[in-house]
């Protein structure tokens, strides 16, 4: 049966998902063609470009990856949402819709929208489709669901697909194989590839972290050495979000609590920036970036998920900065 042949998993992940759905997105922008090809189910599929997901109209969803590409001679939009567990406080149905909308509205092609499930727990009652039936007000959208823990692995490994094989943990493992000989078999596979001595270390490094979904970060450790980690930029960029000290401790403590620590800091700097933006895009006003100091003194991230929430539907910039003072300072903007 299925739940025999899946790898172990944790009730919780020892990272936040973000930083998966990020590795993930990464991955997909480094070899973007073998995931389109896969997704699409056709060798006839080639990207023109990976187009930037930063346009404030486009972050403003957090889209993952938007993929300008020739689908048998015909321009498409690839639109590859990453998801680590259910999406709960906006079903999945609801984003596709919005993401799809946003797609065609932005680049006038017809789009081809995919959620890939990284936790073997995820997508299991995901529809595939945002329905409204609401006679003479029809709206149909279908997307793909892939759930990587339904995926052949092996099939994947012969079929030497570099842009695949660091998920290749998450997919199903051969029959009878344990899930530590697995990830080791992954892991050698995904060594073989012939790449810049700069590019391994990242290309390991992406494996490491998206392991760790279902993983214990040790099993890790032991099969994917600590000194190619050490090297890849994943490490120098935690390192530059304030955690040296914790992957100077070792590159577990690195990434099981330095990460951690690291990711908050960077989610409260993404919280705040989307706080901006949302009041900018609002209220068409630049003065919302004078309330920065004061959502830099949120003492709690929870805080600054609500504030963020306040921003989608506050009636004013001044209504918000005057619920802003009256909570959560005493600095004037």
């Amino acid at each position: 049966m299925e739940e025999n042949r899946e790898p172990p998993e944790s009730d919780a992940d020892p990272l936040p998902s973000a930083e998966y759905d990020a590795v993930a997105k990464n991955v997909a922008r480094d070899s973007p063609d073998d995931l389109i090809r896969y997704c699409l189910g056709t060798s006839d599929a080639q990207t023109i470009q990976v187009l930037e997901t930063e346009q404030p109209t486009v972050q403003w969803y957090r889209a993952d990856s938007f993929i300008h590409a020739n689908v048998r001679g015909a321009e498409v939009i690839v639109h590859i949402e990453f998801q680590t567990h259910d999406s709960t406080q906006v079903p999945m149905p609801y984003r596709i819709a919005g993401y799809a909308g946003l797609g065609i509205r932005m680049f006038e092609m017809p789009i081809y929208s995919h959620v890939i499930y990284l936790h073997p727990n995820a997508g299991r009652n995901d529809p595939g489709a945002y329905l409204q039936d609401v006679p003479g007000y029809e709206i149909n959208i279908k997307y793909k669901v892939i759930r990587l823990c339904e995926i052949e692995g092996q099939n994947i490994l012969d079929t030497q697909l570099k842009g695949l094989i660091p998920f290749t943990p998450l997919m199903k493992p051969p029959e009878g194989m344990v899930p530590q000989e697995w990830l080791r078999r992954c892991v050698e596979v995904a060594e073989t590839f012939s790449m810049d001595v700069a590019d391994k270390p990242n290309y390991l490094a992406a494996m490491a972290i998206l392991c760790n979904v279902i993983f214990d970060f040790q099993d890790i450790r032991e099969i994917i050495p600590e000194e190619i980690l050490m090297q890849s930029d994943v490490v120098q960029y935690f390192k530059k979000l304030g955690i040296e000290q914790g992957i100077e401790q070792g590159i577990e403590q690195g990434i099981e609590q330095g990460i951690e620590q690291g990711i908050e800091q960077g989610a409260r700097e993404s919280i705040i920036e989307s706080i901006l933006e949302s009041l900018e895009f609002r209220f068409s006003t630049k003065g919302a970036e004078e309330l920065k100091p004061i959502l830099e003194n949120v003492e709690t991230l929870q805080r600054l998920k609500e504030l963020r929430r306040e921003a989608l539907r506050t009636y004013s910039i001044e209504t918000f900065t005057q619920m802003l003072l009256e909570n959560d300072g005493n600095m004037e903007p």
